[in-house]
């Protein structure tokens, strides 16, 4: 198994989980939407996120997810991501607004447990926006570069319940499988960062092995961008449709294939509740579901 997915399995199996016996849906942790016009504004956000998390942290081991919207090339030799408000912010300020997040977490905590500071972005429209498939490898690799830096950063400053990843929200409807892939490889190709899937599986077949998914993808495809190299899926689970097409993925890709958790949000109607949706993909899936529940909340 790779090294650092070896690590974190370890302390999921500590919990009960990818050894059989969890059961019970877990508490729910807070993921977010990056919003700043200027780095003043994006590095506040991330320090206030930083702390909330901190003062709600429920225990054990969390992701903090920051997604800072589509992965983007800036200039020829920048590459970030075209955050919430519609601005572009090239990795040099996501990583200060990543070390704001850090400072905000160590400040504000008082809890037990570790929080895993993800850089988060997602596929929409790369190649829209002008991006190639080498463009979206390196978006990828400088994802994984930025997490060391954040890491060391963390180190630096005796941030020791803090650790840092990377990660995407990769959606089928949002690009084709070949340039999405390219992040899950670039990041491969740094070696650094856990990739951490919390997209979808847009069209996928809910049963039946490989079909067909939403433009022009198979379920083997999302399986790749999500459990090939570093990465680890955390998928979204809204309805009960979506757990029997990630549980389909799972068969497809094979029986190492795990989840490190799911991910839900609130507020459209009919859906299932966070819990839910994180029960609904563990009962499909008994002793392959982390107890990881990020909420977009």
């Amino acid at each position: 198994m790779r090294r650092r997915i070896a690590v974190f399995a370890a302390v999921l199996c500590s919990f009960g989980v990818l050894c059989g016996s969890a059961t019970a849906a877990p508490p729910r942790v807070q993921a977010w939407y990056m919003h700043g016009t200027t780095l003043s504004q994006l590095k506040s956000n991330a320090y206030n996120i930083g702390c909330a998390f901190a003062r709600n942290h429920p225990g054990g081991s969390h992701v903090l997810m920051l997604d800072f919207g589509a992965a983007r090339k800036i200039d020829s030799n920048t590459w970030g991501a075209l955050d919430f408000d519609n601005v572009r912010f090239g990795n040099p300020s996501i990583v200060a607004a990543l070390k704001s997040a850090a400072d905000g977490h160590h400040n504000c905590y008082t809890g037990s447990g570790s929080t895993d500071i993800a850089y988060g972005n997602n596929n929409l429209h790369m190649s829209g926006a002008g991006m190639s498939t080498t463009d979206a490898w390196y978006a990828g690799y400088y994802q994984s570069q930025r997490a060391l830096e954040l890491f060391n950063y963390q180190l630096a400053n005796g941030y020791n319940r803090q650790s840092a990843d990377a990660g995407s929200d990769m959606e089928p409807s949002w690009d084709g499988q070949l340039i999405t892939k390219q992040l899950v490889n670039g990041d491969y190709g740094h070696g650094f960062a856990l990739y951490w899937d919390y997209g979808s599986a847009d069209g996928c077949p809910s049963s039946g092995g490989n079909g067909g998914c939403n433009n022009g993808w198979t379920a083997y495809d999302v399986g790749y961008v999500s459990f090939a190299h570093l990465a680890v899926p955390v998928p979204e689970i809204y309805f009960t449709v979506n757990a029997d097409q990630w549980t389909n993925i799972r068969h497809v890709w094979g029986d190492s294939y795990s989840f490190f958790g799911t991910t839900g949000t609130v507020g459209i109607p009919g859906q299932l509740t966070p819990e839910a949706g994180w029960t609904a993909l563990n009962t499909r899936n008994p002793g392959k579901v982390s107890p990881e529940l990020l909420c977009f909340c």
